[in-house]
């Protein structure tokens, strides 16, 4: 009996779970990998909620993967609070993960990402990055394809590439140098901590 019962609270929660990322919109990739329900049965959930039919606009194909466009002008702020909520609840691994689109999701996973981005909606009712992008930015966090750090003006825990060649400063800086304060080549070049160094992690001192 005991089975049974944990079989149906395990299904129930693939089904409610499913149902929160049609509300988001999410592609039908990321539900699949999460709930592990078939292509089938999440048409037959589009249906019997009547979902389809509630003007939602969901893309379909496979998710965006092209994970620098976080570093453009008109993405990095909101991107850079995104990940530092992401990181302040614990949905990046500690340790990189390899293939992070296979290894981690789960109906656990899945279902902290929801929390965490409904949270930060709360927080920024106006953001434009939608739970596809987030889903993006936390496998990147997780491959450490990007990073975070620290303006070297103002200290705000900023988004950054391993790879790309921007200084560390973030998009309020760029816009608005603060007349007292200079840039510091030298302290841009210092590493912040990064989850894998053991140190501790940033936090956010402002969104934008």
């Amino acid at each position: 009996m005991r089975v049974s019962e944990d079989r149906y609270s395990r299904d129930l929660r693939r089904i409610q779970l499913a149902h929160r990322l049609i509300r988001h919109e999410v592609r039908t990739y990321w539900i699949r990998a999460f709930t592990r329900l078939t292509e089938g049965r999440i048409r037959n959930l589009l249906r019997s909620y009547g979902l389809a039919a509630d003007g939602l606009h969901r893309y379909r194909g496979s998710p965006p993967r092209l994970y620098t466009k976080f570093m453009t002008p008109a993405r990095h702020s909101e991107a850079s609070a995104l990940a530092g909520v992401a990181l302040a609840r614990h949905l990046v691994p500690e340790e990189p993960v390899r293939n992070a689109w296979r290894t981690l999701p789960s109906l656990d996973f899945g279902e902290n990402l929801c929390e965490v981005f409904e949270l930060f909606r709360l927080m920024i009712p106006g953001a434009t990055l939608n739970l596809d992008r987030f889903i993006l930015l936390v496998m990147a966090l997780a491959e450490r394809q990007l990073t975070v750090g620290h303006c070297s003006l103002c200290r705000a825990l900023i988004l950054l590439d391993p790879l790309g060649a921007k200084r560390r400063v973030c998009v309020s800086c760029e816009r608005h140098p603060s007349p007292a304060v200079s840039f510091d080549p030298k302290a841009a070049a210092l590493p912040d901590s990064t989850p894998e160094e053991g140190g501790q992690r940033g936090k956010q001192q402002k969104l934008f």
